[in-house]
């Protein structure tokens, strides 16, 4: 019944609104009240969004470095920065459409976090310029691949990760969440000496292009209907969390 009511609460509620979703672990998230904005799923379904999503807590240590790249209006990012809020955690969010970041910073003030870091550009495998495609129309699917044959687009910066987290003066990386929209490709590569130095848990969206990733030494898992795979170094502590989420293993996937 609470799900039907919140998506009549979605179908009469202006567009131009923002919907104000309190998250499991307390945190208020926002997003505008538009298909491909942010605001809506998180609204309609809470933390059952997703798996990962939902069981993200589990795969944290009490601090730690969290980084999204493709926050879009940041449920990860603010989950997250709740999580590791009284324990000195940081959060590093990277979105290229400032519309959206805007929204994603109204979630940070109103939460009251200062552990969130805020970055507006794309993640790629150099440092340097790139073109963002608005496929679509929507902020979700905006990506440096072009997906639309009538997408506008905008000039970005393109970052690399292995660039970032020397500019951002951070000496681990617990967990690196990436939704490109078909530019998972890129981002890993230029991250490939800090996964290498860090081995973090990545949590990767494979449903718009099957990823060829080179990653020696860890297992890779896949919860039933996700579009996400979740990638554990085999040393890790949290490497039999999975299975005991009844989440299957993907052999031969890398």
């Amino acid at each position: 019944m609470r799900l039907l009511l919140r998506k009549i609460r979605v179908a009469i509620t202006p567009r131009r609104w923002l919907l104000k979703t309190r998250l499991a672990n307390g945190a208020v998230v926002f997003g505008k009240n538009r298909a491909g904005f942010g605001g809506r799923g998180i609204y309609v379904f809470r933390d059952l969004i997703e798996p990962e999503f939902q069981h993200l807590e589990e795969y944290l240590e009490p601090t730690g470095v969290f980084v999204d790249i493709g926050a879009n209006t940041g449920i990860y990012t603010i989950k997250a920065a709740q999580h590791y809020s009284k324990n000195g955690g940081v959060v590093v969010a990277i979105e290229p459409f400032l519309d959206v970041l805007n929204i994603l910073n109204h979630s940070i003030q109103v939460n009251g976090f200062t552990n969130v870091r805020l970055r507006n550009f794309c993640a790629g495998d150099r440092t340097g310029t790139g073109t963002l495609w608005r496929n679509f129309k929507k902020p979700n699917l905006f990506s440096l691949v072009r997906r639309d044959e009538q997408a506008s687009c905008l000039p970005t910066l393109v970052v690399a990760l292995d660039d970032l987290m020397i500019w951002e003066g951070l000496n681990r990386l617990d967990y690196l969440k990436i939704d490109v929209e078909g530019a998972e490709q890129q981002v890993l590569l230029g991250a490939k000496e800090t996964i290498e130095k860090f081995r973090p848990i990545i949590q990767m969206e494979v449903s718009i292009r099957d990823v060829a990733v080179d990653l020696p030494d860890y297992s890779v898992f896949q919860a039933p209907e996700s579009p996400n795979r979740i990638y554990i170094p085999d040393e890790h502590p949290k490497i039999e969390l999975p299975g005991q989420l009844g989440w299957i293993q993907t052999p031969g996937v890398k």
